[in-house]
């Protein structure tokens, strides 16, 4: 996942995040992105099981 799609991801959830603390603000940020990490995986898996 590149910087720039993680900033769009962001964006999309920033009107929810914002108003948290700080705190639980990093750390939905944090599962925000292990949350895309894990989709990009499984998308990649996908991809290979299909292929063979």
């Amino acid at each position: 996942m590149t910087s720039q799609q993680l900033a769009d991801e962001l964006l999309a959830h920033w009107r929810l995040l914002w108003p948290l603390p700080a705190a639980e603000r990093i750390k939905r940020i944090d599962e925000i992105r292990a949350d895309l990490i894990f989709e990009e995986q499984l998308a990649e898996v996908r991809e290979i099981m299909e292929a063979a």
